[in-house]
């Protein structure tokens, strides 16, 4: 209904409750959904609201969804909710508020006064924004980690995202007339969201002043708790890395991999490709394999051989000096050396950002990619510097038995419940989330006269000393370091189970998974059967759930392509055995494919995606000196503009390298 016509009165029958545990003050447990419209204006960039529409669910009942046009009719909303509503905090759930708040800014804090805290992902990304009469705006999308839509349909809220039902492309005037429609659009939007939340809410047990802010925060809590059953505090103290260990640690960790191979850059092609993955490769790491768990301590005089002699009783991180390195097979197609983690490069020869041949590298590197490097390189000379080294241990009992767990959870809610098997999924997922957390992370300050960001530093030594005492602090930062080694390292083992005699070929690899042709299957077989003998020698059985079991670790097959083409990383395309033409090409959505008019031949170089059939945005912040009235009306402050853009499809050089000289001039010590 329209906001005119809602008894706000109602909200005050809505008891408030006191915080518990540590937690001071007290809340309303109505949770509230907003959102707003937007709509371009005839000429200029600035934006405005055209709708908003706000949802109050209590006690496992909708109370109402109500909707208005301007900025002004939502702000007297959040004033008679402030008002009738008991309790100081309220908590107002935006799914991406990142965009909403743009809009609505001037306007809160002309009526609300600043905001007394906020924290921000980085520029332009708030999570929460609090105000000091108690109203605690909060992104909902980050908790998700997916949009609206998809959120409603996992979760199978009794409201679902109206789609289609609102033309994004039509021009309205703040005195616009909804039609039923878009009434059914803007309401259902709010009134999904506040049944998720409250399915989250009841999944996890939570009360709503104690909802995670992030996805990741759903399993931090229950792993905090469990760490402080088992004295994790102390051990953390232990071993943690000290403040110029942490520099190193920052150069030796690195991301997944991904990259193509050079040799098949734009071709099509038409022999079964098969991908396999990895049933949940990083949480398999952490509990496979041995890692770090002594403070490291320095030595001298060693080198390769000697590292990788002792590589399965110590961890090391350390610099490695190579003269003249080149891979042993010219034609290798996956190369591991990262020229962007080099310290100093000089004259490499790249393969889209991965190193062929150079004259001389530095780069600081953990034992377990050491392995990898020396299958893989040939060099005239070698220097190991700035060795540490650390005793190898499998991570605490309590951490790998909560790891577990959550495998387990995931498995037995596979096809059950939808509320359920998102949240195991995504706490599995985060456990590896919480080991390559940053430690210290800068302050990102939104200046609210302008709008613009100020970074505040907090990378040094003194806030690491507050970081090493808290007692939250239980995961080492090296634990996350040696998970991606790990993860790289079965990536190749992997790799080598194409069948090369037969001319199998390695196509493409994106972190987990791996595309190519020719698999041998029987060594697909035996490195599953190790990854299982691994979990064995832990004390971990497979799980198994009726009459199928689980590996973790295991690859499996995912998909099978007819047709194949890459364009590098994060840039290819593929028929399934359904004839169907998929994309994944980064900054374009998945219904992109529809410009290639079912030809995969016309994924090339130079391949114009059209912004208007994949709904790729460009982003343009106005950021205004004062709120203003333009001639149809309506009430303008800040805005987004959001404007169809083209995505160019490019690629690395089509020879598939190029030669760069490049002496970098800085150096680690």
């Amino acid at each position: 209904m329209h906001y005119s016509l809602f008894d706000f009165k109602q909200l005050g029958l809505i008891r408030s409750y006191k915080k518990q545990g540590f937690k001071k003050g007290d809340y309303s447990p109505c949770i509230i959904a907003a959102d707003t419209e937007t709509s371009k204006k005839v000429t200029g960039s600035d934006n405005h609201i055209c709708a908003f529409s706000i949802a109050f669910r209590y006690d496992n009942k909708n109370i109402g969804s109500i909707y208005g046009n301007n900025p002004n009719e939502f702000i007297d909303c959040i004033r008679n909710i402030r008002t009738y509503l008991k309790g100081h905090d309220i908590y107002i759930f935006f799914h991406n508020l990142a965009y909403d708040w743009v809009f609505i800014r001037k306007f809160m804090i002309n009526a609300f006064g600043e905001p007394v805290k906020q924290l921000n992902t980085k520029p332009h990304y708030p999570i929460y924004i609090e105000f000091e009469n108690g109203i605690m705006l909060k992104d909902s999308l980050i908790l998700s980690a997916c949009n609206l839509d998809k959120w409603g349909e996992d979760l199978d809220v009794e409201h679902k995202k109206a789609v289609d039902k609102w033309d994004y492309s039509a021009i309205r005037n703040q005195d616009y007339q909804f039609t039923e429609d878009e009434i059914l659009y803007i309401q259902n939007d709010v009134l999904c969201l506040v049944e998720c939340i409250e399915k989250v809410l009841n999944t996890l047990n939570k009360y709503l002043f104690a909802l995670p802010y992030t996805n990741t925060g759903i399993v931090r809590g229950e792993c905090k708790s469990i760490g402080k059953k088992n004295d994790a505090h102390r051990f953390f103290k232990k071993i943690a890395p000290t403040f110029e260990q942490l520099d190193k640690l920052m150069y030796l960790f690195h991301g997944g991999y991904t990259h193509g191979n050079r040799a098949y850059y734009g071709r099509i092609i038409t022999s079964l490709v098969e991908c396999y993955d990895f049933a949940s490769s990083y949480p398999f790491c952490m509990i496979a394999y041995k890692f770090p768990m002594t403070a490291f301590s320095k030595i001298d005089d060693m080198g390769i051989s000697d590292i990788l002699k002792l590589k399965d009783k110590y961890a090391f991180m350390f610099k490695l000096i190579l003269i003249k390195p080149r891979l042993k097979n010219p034609d290798y197609p996956m190369p591991v050396l990262q020229f962007s983690k080099c310290l100093k490069a000089i004259n490499p020869v790249l393969d889209n950002g991965r190193i062929l041949s150079a004259d001389y590298i530095e780069i600081m590197i953990t034992e377990v990619d050491l392995e990898i490097i020396e299958n893989q390189y040939i060099y005239d000379a070698h220097i190991c510097t700035n060795i540490e080294y650390a005793i190898k241990k499998y991570l605490p009992r309590w951490f790998t038995d909560f790891v577990y767990s959550l495998y387990i959870d995931k498995c037995k809610l596979k096809n059950g419940d939808p509320v359920l098997y998102a949240i195991a999924k995504s706490k599995l997922n985060s456990c590896y989330g919480m080991c390559v957390q940053k430690p210290l992370k800068d302050d990102i300050v939104e200046v609210y006269g302008t709008g613009e960001f100020d970074i505040e530093g907090k990378y040094n030594e003194e806030n690491y000393q507050k970081y090493l005492n808290k007692q939250s602090s239980i995961l080492p930062y090296q634990w996350g370091v040696w998970v991606t080694a790990y993860a790289l390292k079965n990536l190749y083992i992997l790799g080598d189970c194409i069948d090369y005699k037969r001319g199998g070929e390695w196509l493409y690899s994106d972190t987990d998974s791996i595309y190519g042709y020719l698999w041998d299957k029987k060594k697909v077989s035996k490195y599953n059967d190790n990854c299982l003998k691994m979990l064995q020698d832990n004390g971990y059985n497979p799980v198994k759930i009726k009459n199928k079991i689980f590996v973790l670790g295991a690859a499996t097959l995912d998909k099978q392509c007819k047709e194949f083409i890459y364009h590098g990383a994060k840039r290819y395309a593929y028929r399934d055995m359904d004839n169907d033409l998929h994309i994944t090409v980064a900054g374009v959505p998945k219904k992109g494919v529809e410009c290639l008019h079912d030809n995969i031949g016309n994924f090339i170089k130079g391949f114009c995606f059209d912004g208007i059939i994949t709904g790729k945005l460009q982003v343009e912040y106005n950021f205004i000196d004062d709120i203003y009235i333009d001639i149809n009306g309506n009430i303008t402050g800040d805005s987004i503009n959001l404007s169809p853009c083209d995505y160019i499809l490019d690629s690395e050089d089509p020879a598939g390298f190029y030669q760069e000289s490049i002496p970098m001039s800085y150096d680690y010590e």
